[in-house]
This record gives C-alpha cells, structure tokens and sequence, in this order.
C-alpha cells in the first residue's frame, strides 16, 4: 500500500514537472531573439538576416536584432553564440563558410555537434563577374587568358582559401584546369567594390550584389554556378553550358543555427515560425528582387543537409591542401 502511495506521489510530482516545463516551453519567446551574423554590414547573409528578422518579429511577437562579428573565419561569431544560453534567444547565420571552418582553421576549437541546426534560409547561385570593359567576354575568353597567364588573374570574393566562394571558383578553376591568386574579403560586397575599382579582375559573387552594376553597364557575369540560368540575366550560360562540367552540390546556402542544448520543443518553434516567415509575401519579394531560391528546410531535414555538406567540404578541403 505505502509502494502504491509513493508511485502515485511520484507521479504526480513528475506531471507537475512535466507541465512545467510545457508551460516554460509555451512561454517562449519572452525577451529580444539576437542573430549574430559572421558577415559585415551589407553583406548578402546580413541582408538575409534582417529580411528574415523583420518578417519573423510579427510571428514571434518579439524584437528580433542582428549582430555583426566578422573575422577569425566565423570564430568571432561562433564564440560569441557558444558563450551565450542555450535558450533560443541567441541566434547566428550559417553559410557553406562556418561548415568549412569547422573542417578546417578553426577544426579543434569548435565542432559540428556544438550547434543546432533551425532553418535554411535560401539558396543564393554563385557567378563569375568581370568588369564591363574587360577583354573576356565569355567564360571562355577568361579561362584561354588564364591558362596562357597562370596565377595572374587575381580573383576575389568572400573569405580565405576554403570559404563557400573560394570553393566554389575551386570547383570551376579546377573544371576548366587554370590556376588564379584568390584574394579573401570580409563580405561579397567587399570584393564587388574592389573589382568596380580594378583592384582585382574577377568576382566570385552572388546576383543581388552585381545586378544593378550590371544593369548600370559596370559589370559583366560571365556565368553561373546553378543547374538553369538564371531568370533576370537569361543571357549568362550556366557553366555547364559554357562547356565546363563542375561538381554538382556545392550550394550558396544561408540559413539559422543554434548551439546545441536548445530544448527542442524550442527548436521546432523556431524552425517552424520561421519557414513561415519565409513564405510571407514581404520575404518572397526579397528573394525574387536579390535573384535567390527560396531554400526552406526545417531544422531535422537541415540538419541532414548540414551533414551532406560536410563530406563535399571535406572532400574539397583535401583537394585544396587545406587538410590531409
């Protein structure tokens, strides 16, 4: 009898805990949600944060900021999101860039199993840009001048050796067998100012940060990493059909990650609220404008995804030299 009083005690103390972290759960979020962002201001993942920000705050009933902290290849951001609460209400910005630090600078002083993985955001294509008064007209002009002149175009982009857009040119140089000096940038910006001011010869960029130096006559897209052209420049060629055959599954991707011990009730919230925020008319216009994929994942199929891309970067990182 005394057995059977102390389970039916137990169990009702263990209902009362239950519920009550139901009701803490039921609470959140309660207080300002921050998205440290590893990119500088105006760069495309700042811009997605904010776009994402400003559509998520009616949904979560709360203010939601962004942070920059670029440097130390993402370590600046990751330190800052692991010395925070695992609560939810310090978010980050992930890219193909963080996934690469992890296998490589900063491999020993973080690692995958230390996040969470919310949301994919949006899938953003790589293209190959030149100034408008250039002499290479076509990928093919670019890639003859660079076989006869082997590490003298200097091409620019986001990060250093093993950055989503240093592979990514990776992928193409190597495809199309010529050699370049990479020239690294705290944001894709960056090196879209430093090619308008000749600085370097070519960008690895993204649409939304040439199109209007496109539009203006400043800039040429010799073509994009993307298996279709894209709809607002019909007359750029895909690599492939400007004849060079790169490895498929290499995605600009952009999405929201977490350290890892969120609760997962909060965690699918999170993920959820926010695959609704990208669906909403205002985030929809953004991404159609910038010439991006809507990239919506939730946070059990990205963290899928977030494994794939591992492997392809550790595959690169081997091919570069980066890791053995």
């Amino acid at each position: 009898m005394k057995s059977k009083v102390l389970c039916m005690a137990m169990a009702a103390v263990l209902s009362l805990v239950f519920a009550g972290l139901i009701s803490a759960q039921g609470k959140y979020p309660v207080k300002t949600i921050t998205i440290i962002t590893h990119t500088a201001a105006g760069s495309p993942t700042d811009l997605m944060a904010r776009q994402l920000a400003r559509a998520a705050e009616p949904l979560l009933g709360q203010t939601v900021v962004v942070q920059n902290k670029p440097g130390g290849s993402s370590a600046m951001q990751m330190a800052a999101l692991l010395s925070a609460p695992a609560d939810g209400y310090t978010l980050a910005t992930v890219t193909p860039t963080q996934i690469g630090a992890l296998e490589g600078p900063l491999k020993g002083q973080f690692n995958i199993d230390q996040f969470s993985w919310i949301t994919c955001v949006e899938i953003d294509p790589y293209v190959i840009v030149v100034q408008a008064g250039s002499p290479w007209k076509t990928l093919k002009d670019l890639v003859d001048y660079g076989k006869k002149n082997p590490n003298k175009l200097r091409v620019g982009g986001f990060g250093s050796t093993g950055s989503g857009h240093n592979v990514a040119f990776n992928i193409f140089s190597k495809a199309a067998d010529f050699k370049t000096v990479w020239m690294p940038y705290e944001g894709t910006n960056a090196a879209v100012i430093a090619l308008l001011g000749g600085h370097i010869d070519v960008a690895n960029s993204n649409p939304g940060q040439v199109a209007q130096h496109v539009e203006a006559g400043k800039l040429r897209i010799l073509g994009v990493m993307a298996p279709k052209r894209l709809p607002d420049f019909p007359h750029v060629p895909t690599y492939a059909e400007a004849g060079y055959q790169v490895e498929e599954g290499w995605d600009q991707f952009r999405g929201i990650l977490g350290r890892s011990g969120i609760p997962k009730p909060i965690q699918i919230q999170l993920s959820d609220i926010f695959l609704k925020a990208i669906k909403s008319a205002p985030f929809q216009d953004y991404l159609k404008k910038t010439q991006m994929e809507d990239g919506s994942m939730g946070t059990e199929e990205f963290a899928a995804f977030v494994k794939k891309q591992s492997k392809l970067t550790v595959h690169w990182y081997r091919e570069l030299g980066i890791i053995k």
